[in-house]
């Protein structure tokens, strides 16, 4: 395996009395793309927000390129980091077009302070005609040309899915964690976010960890799979041995 750009070492999470992580243990290559699965309730989100700084583990550590980020904030995570995740419910802002959405996004990350993203002049012109000219390019890619122009409160939820992804892109992320990017959107738009993500994955070298229950795709789609039952890890393989699995197919994949 590549060098690893995440590791999760003996992470663990209890809400309560109830476990929710129980010692989850493993890499994600440079690189690659890597699929998360489980039953409901088996861990995939919680572990997405303890790598993300959403929550506070345990116990445990994850290591982000080698730095110890356990502790640190959202915003560090994301800015110094270059790890960005998504959520299972799309968020756009709803009001403005898909370039808009997305010279927000670039904004934001590159430049958090206020001074920074609302200041005039020659720079800022430069800055503000850099992302749009990186945005431009983002909706072609996605396939959003067509409905560019519309408030992205007015596109359908695949569309805005596709936005979401887009804007994920803007600071130019190393790592993306993918929570159910496919949930709830029709089988053209599915192909076509597969799409996005493998580009981004060759054509830009984004390593991918993704939660996704449409096992089908997800195992096209992964170069290795991770599979959590009960807040554990129960394998960590190809996709090829994931689905010969006994223990997998019991409690996941069934058969």
């Amino acid at each position: 395996m590549s060098q690893a750009i995440l590791s999760v070492r003996g992470l663990r999470k209890n809400y309560g009395g109830v476990p929710a992580l129980q010692g989850v243990d493993f890499d994600v290559a440079r690189g690659e793309v890597c699929g998360l699965i489980g039953p409901n309730g088996s861990g995939k989100s919680t572990l997405f927000d303890c790598c993300t700084g959403l929550q506070k583990s345990d116990a445990g550590s994850v290591l982000l390129k080698g730095m110890d980020i356990t502790h640190w904030p959202m915003n560090r995570i994301a800015r110094e980091g270059r790890l960005l995740r998504s959520f299972q419910k799309t968020v756009v802002f709803p009001t403005m077009n898909s370039e808009e959405n997305l010279v927000l996004a670039g904004q934001m990350a590159r430049f958090p302070g206020i001074a920074s993203t609302f200041s005039v002049g020659a720079t800022s012109r430069a800055r503000v005609k850099a992302l749009r000219e990186r945005a431009r390019e983002l909706i072609e890619v996605s396939g959003l040309s067509r409905v560019a122009h519309l408030p992205a409160g007015n596109m359908s939820g695949g569309q805005q899915k596709l936005l979401q992804f887009a804007s994920m892109l803007m600071p130019e992320p190393e790592l993306v964690l993918l929570d159910e990017p496919l949930a709830g959107i029709n089988p053209i738009l599915i192909e076509k976010v597969i799409q996005c993500i493998v580009s981004a994955n060759k054509d830009h070298g984004i390593t991918f960890l993704v939660i996704e229950h449409n096992t089908d795709v997800l195992m096209n789609l992964s170069h290795r799979v991770i599979v959590l039952h009960q807040g554990q890890k129960l394998a960590d393989d190809t996709p090829e041995a994931i689905v010969r699995n006994p223990q997998v197919v019991e409690a996941y994949l069934g058969g």
